[in-house]
């Protein structure tokens, strides 16, 4: 285990279990600023997205292999597999776990510009983790959510980002006050609206995207400027959250501005 000592060793305890596992509760989240990043595709990702590690649970043959990539001053606690399992809040983690700090992050709705995404209650964590892909693909900067949203900082949420939660900027509140604030045009994904595609999409707006199977919040309506939807050819019920957002923002990117 002794690579060079440019890590903090630390020693397995039962406090550990209780600690990691209670970072799977919201609110012990939030009042710790801290989350949990399980699996070595899902660490790799974070460790590369600029997001700050404070400690990594791993098995010795992952320390082996990965080493010379953690960052310096890093503490790290060698424990078994038997170990990893209790830490765990998914069915299986492999090899290693981290806990990440969250990062702070300053917002001011007036100097929105651009596109920015918003979601309404959504659920899913996986939607909302291929949502703050989406983002990070197109380079768009900023994902407003509702609270009742589902976490970024979920595990799920987190596995399906792929290590973009550390490059989009994604903020919790009161959609409402913060549309009023922004003073930009909303434009809300809706089975209603006209032809995305004969839409023309202003520079600076906000796309909003509803909850899975209710839609968008009734006291977010009177903030829509043009509800747009995406024409139906086949037999398909409908399309989920992150699939129609994919689908628009490449709508807006097809645009000449």
């Amino acid at each position: 285990m002794s690579k060079s000592k440019t890590y903090i060793e630390r020693i397995f305890t039962r406090a550990d279990i209780k600690f990691v596992k209670s970072l799977g509760e919201r609110s012990f989240r939030y009042a710790n600023k801290l989350f949990v990043a399980e699996g070595n595709k899902s660490v790799q990702d974070i460790l590369t997205s600029g997001i700050k590690v404070s400690r990594i649970f791993c098995l010795e043959p992952w320390f082996n292999q990965n080493y010379l990539n953690l960052p310096k001053s890093i503490e790290i606690t060698f424990i078994h597999q038997k170990d990893l399992d209790q830490l765990t809040t998914l069915k299986s983690t492999r090899e290693v776990l981290a806990v990440c700090e969250m990062q702070t992050l300053w917002f001011n709705p007036k100097t929105l510009e651009g596109l920015t995404l918003a979601v309404d209650t959504l659920q899913d964590p996986g939607n909302l983790g291929t949502i703050i892909r989406l983002a990070d693909w197109y380079g768009i900067k900023t994902i407003l959510c509702s609270e009742p949203t589902v976490d970024c900082y979920n595990t799920k949420t987190i596995q399906a980002t792929m290590g973009s939660i550390g490059r989009v900027n994604i903020f919790y509140g009161d959609l409402a006050k913060w549309f009023s604030e922004a003073a930009l045009p909303v434009i809300a994904a809706e089975m209603d609206g006209i032809a995305a595609r004969e839409f023309t999409f202003p520079e600076n707006c906000i796309l909003l995207i509803g909850n899975e199977g209710q839609g968008i919040s009734k006291e977010l309506k009177d903030y829509i400027h043009q509800s747009i939807t995406i024409e139906k050819r086949g037999n398909a019920e409908s399309l989920n959250a992150a699939m129609a957002a994919t689908i628009l923002v490449d709508r807006y990117f097809g645009q000449a501005f």
